[in-house]
């Protein structure tokens, strides 16, 4: 049977259509279910040079994360302390505090055995939880929280919002930074450029490019470019978010990532992928970047899919600006979280939990 074009894009719009009606639909008849979530966090570092982003969980924390979620009903909090990372530093070393380093990459051994412990909680934290929370630490952590994820779950989806594409390759990247480059360890496409690395052996590739999408990069460099270019992956900037709308955005590239809803949402935060205005303590402020509002659309729409399984939120330095510019920055850091849980206070129609009265 031959279908026309015309045809084809109306068999399309309603498919898209239902799905969208079907993730809507789980995410209300789940609503008497109760909901654990884990809550880790991951003190890294190594990943980039600037002190202080190894406080931002406790920053997050003190900013009453714990409590917010402690507000509502049907939703579980599962407190799983800090990963224990500081015993990896007297024998892997840390190349920002010493003139040691001789590899291209920095603190490759540190972030490689402190990414594997990651990885294994996360699995543990899986296995007890509905969702996994981990808090940061620089973003070098996604490496091991998106592994450890894949592990338990075979079929996942990446959402990344972020200033950066994070996806520089060691002959790419200029800094030898590892927090712009956790992506390149685990997905499909990127391994033909992929170093021997000992201590990251331990993570084998295990994501599509069709499987994960960017929202609102706008700092890419050249080589990123090309990557996205030449595997055509999901992505809209934050130019493409002035143009069409926050709404548009992110209804297209989880379209694209989920596209029938059955697979297991990732979701990368990055806090600098927020305007500096609104969240100045982070260590690779990009101007331009979401609004508040925009911000927390992304997450309640992560809630609205039903999918979200594990959540990195990261890049949070308290040290960075002034004591005021660290709490509002933890403050909306606690908003995405609690957001993406699905604890909005501005959506109206399809609430999941409500506040205990």
């Amino acid at each position: 049977m031959l279908v026309t074009k015309k045809a084809a894009i109306s068999l399309l719009s309603c498919s898209r259509t239902s799905i969208r009606t079907l993730r809507l639909f789980n995410s209300v008849v789940n609503n008497g279910d109760e909901v654990t979530v884990g809550i880790v966090d991951a003190q890294i570092r190594c990943g980039q040079p600037i002190g202080g982003v190894d406080q931002g969980a406790k920053a997050i924390r003190e900013a009453g994360l714990m409590e917010r979620i402690a507000e509502y009903k049907g939703i579980q909090v599962r407190d799983h302390g800090t990963i224990p990372l500081d015993t990896i530093v007297p024998h892997a070393g840390d190349y920002f505090d010493t003139s040691e380093c001789k590899s291209p990459l920095r603190n490759v051994e540190l972030a490689g055995q402190s990414n594997e412990r990651i990885s294994k909680t996360v699995q543990q934290m899986l296995s007890s939880n509905d969702i996994a929370v981990v808090l940061g630490g620089d973003h070098s952590l996604a490496t091991g929280s998106i592994h450890g994820h894949a592990q338990v779950d075979e079929k996942i989806c990446v959402l990344w919002v972020d200033a950066h594409c994070d996806m520089n390759h060691p002959a790419s990247t200029g800094s030898g930074n590892l927090h712009g480059m956790p992506l390149h360890f685990l997905m499909n496409d990127l391994q033909p450029k992929r170093l021997e690395i000992p201590s990251y052996s331990w993570c084998k590739p295990s994501l599509a490019s069709s499987n994960v999408g960017f929202i609102a990069i706008r700092d890419i460099d050249p080589g990123e470019i090309e990557i996205l270019r030449k595997y055509q992956i999901p992505h809209s900037s934050i130019r493409e978010i002035d143009r069409n709308g926050i709404a548009h955005c992110v209804e297209r590239i989880l379209d694209m990532i989920n596209p029938v809803g059955t697979r297991s949402l990732h979701l990368s935060f990055d806090i600098d992928s927020i305007d500096p205005l609104i969240a100045p303590s982070t260590g690779t402020r990009v101007m331009g970047g979401l609004s508040y509002r925009e911000a927390m659309f992304i997450g309640e729409e992560v809630a609205r899919s039903g999918c979200l399984r594990c959540m990195d939120l990261v890049e949070v330095n308290p040290l960075i600006g002034s004591k005021e510019d660290a709490l509002s920055t933890a403050k909306v850091a606690v908003d995405v979280i609690t957001h993406a849980l699905g604890l909005s206070v501005r959506n109206t129609l399809n609430r999941r939990f409500k506040r205990h009265q």
